[in-house]
């Protein structure tokens, strides 16, 4: 299907009032973009949209696409079939069922101009010129002050290329570097041509995320288990944590197991899992919080119900994703949830590209692995890959140093497979499709391992994925509230 047919599609949405959010996301970048397809799709809705970006909307006019002209502009959409303006007075209460965003905070920031009063203009001319499609030249563009520059970036479009190159300047301080990074994933055109080729279904993107805690006997183990139904969802909204446990005694601290029997509990948190998703459509994903003595514990080859198999391997139905308990001591976030938070922002300016094999730091034998080394190696990274098997007895220095460094990504095989070049196999891996697409990615490879008769590297994989942003009810509550 063309584009073009996707935008009739999301604007005859639109005007039935059936539009989601995502709908609403791709017109708003189309609309910053000065997409002129949509511009003359949208005069029939007496929306006009001048070179410099003057917006009538009926009687009215806007000088940004903010959420106010936003809301006009939807109404104009949607009052087509009443033969009614959006110039006229708007009433609020029409909107109770309208998908309204709040235009990012990024872009909103992008178009004022004292944002960059703080930077040098020696590194707004150097971004300015790498950003510059690689004709320009014969526009000779001069670039000579600040609104020339971005008065020059906005006619050609160069927004994104314009920010990122700022963000990867060290003259600029560390503070405006991640601030630069966040506008650039917000306005990354990858992100949104992602939008664009994605089937219109809305699938919910969830979560279970269980914590496996030692008992003071260590033969004995807390479990715990929420479910996200929509990670949309603000982060310290502590409504979208449905806990999963019946027994309301057990909430805080979890039911009390054998080692053996978790996967038996883990089974009874998907069912219920399942039964309050009935009727969406989603994707699950299970990330299980272990203490880095466990972090190699296979929890991808546990065995779950299933109503055709009887019981079927968890990795091969839902991608799977290990994450250290350690990072959910509030002491250990009080010393580096500012460097996570640090390390995260570079992910996110990541995730929508293939993961470049620079941001890796690559871990080829352990056995004489100098750990302070490896922790400022893994300053400058947004992950590890690690292709030889963990020896037991430098595993918990190996998580150790990951804690340290507040590295979020982390890739390995638990096992060497004889006859597999493991370096080129994970390199494969990694490249196969975008960043935000690697868990998924290694559970089609663990499906494959699966149907082969033969050893294979899908059974011994193992993702290491440390979202600063998605901890459990209990420390969310106190991230929200400093000192409290």
């Amino acid at each position: 299907m063309t584009f073009s047919k996707d935008l009739e599609q999301i604007l005859n949405r639109m005007e039935k009032g059936e539009q989601t959010h995502k709908d609403i996301e791709i017109l708003l970048q189309l609309l910053i973009d000065g997409d002129h397809h949509l511009s003359n799709q949208l005069g029939k809705y007496n929306v006009n949209i001048t070179e410099g970006q003057n917006i009538q909307i009926g009687d009215r006019y806007y000088n940004q696409w903010n959420q106010e002209a936003i809301e006009a502009l939807v109404k104009a959409i949607q009052n087509t079939r009443s033969g009614d303006v959006a110039g006229k007075d708007v009433n609020k209460q029409n909107y109770e069922n309208c998908t309204i965003i709040n235009l990012p905070s990024a872009s909103q920031e992008y178009f004022d101009d004292s944002f960059f009063y703080n930077i040098p203009i020696e590194s707004i001319q150097q971004a300015y010129q790498k950003a510059l499609p690689p004709d320009a030249g014969v526009w000779n563009l001069r670039g000579n002050n600040l609104q020339e520059i971005l008065k020059e970036i906005q006619i050609f479009r160069r927004r994104f290329e314009f920010i990122f190159q700022l963000s990867q300047d060290k003259n600029i301080t560390e503070e405006l570097r991640y601030k630069l990074s966040d506008i650039a994933y917000d306005i990354d055109p990858k992100k949104y041509q992602d939008e664009k080729n994605k089937p219109q279904t809305d699938k919910l993107e969830s979560y279970l995320m269980a914590t496996i805690k030692p008992c003071d006997t260590h033969e004995q183990f807390l479990l715990n288990a929420w479910l996200i139904a929509d990670d949309s969802l603000p982060v310290y909204d502590l409504s979208r944590f449905i806990p999963l446990l019946d027994d309301p005694n057990q909430l805080q601290q979890g039911v009390v197991c054998k080692f053996y029997d978790i996967p038996q509990e883990l089974n009874k948190f998907i069912k219920k899992s399942l039964r309050l998703l009935r009727g969406k459509q989603y994707q699950l994903t299970i990330e299980v919080f272990l203490p880095r003595e466990l972090i190699c514990t296979e929890v991808d080859r546990w065995k779950v119900s299933d109503p055709i198999e009887e019981e079927i391997t968890i990795g091969i139905r839902y991608p799977i994703r290990l994450r250290s308990l350690e990072r959910l001591d509030i002491n250990y976030l009080d010393h580096y949830l500012s460097d996570w938070y640090k390390h995260w922002y570079r992910v996110k300016t990541a995730l929508h590209n293939q993961p470049i094999q620079e941001l890796f730091e690559h871990l080829q034998e352990m056995e004489s692995c100098n750990w302070n080394e490896l922790i400022i190696k893994l300053q400058e990274k947004i992950g590890l890959k690690i292709t030889c098997a963990l020896p037991k007895a430098k595993t918990k220095d190996l998580f150790k140093a990951i804690l340290r460094a507040a590295t979020p990504i982390a890739i390995w095989t638990r096992c060497d497979i004889p006859n597999c070049n493991q370096v080129a196999a994970i390199d494969e891996i990694l490249n196969f499709k975008p960043l935000s697409h690697l868990c998924e990615s290694v559970r089609e490879t663990r499906q494959r391992a699966e149907a082969q008769t033969e050893e294979h590297l899908g059974f011994h994989l193992a993702v290491l994925w440390e979202d600063p942003h998605r901890l459990t009810p209990d420390i969310m509550v106190q991230l929200k509230i400093p000192g409290q």
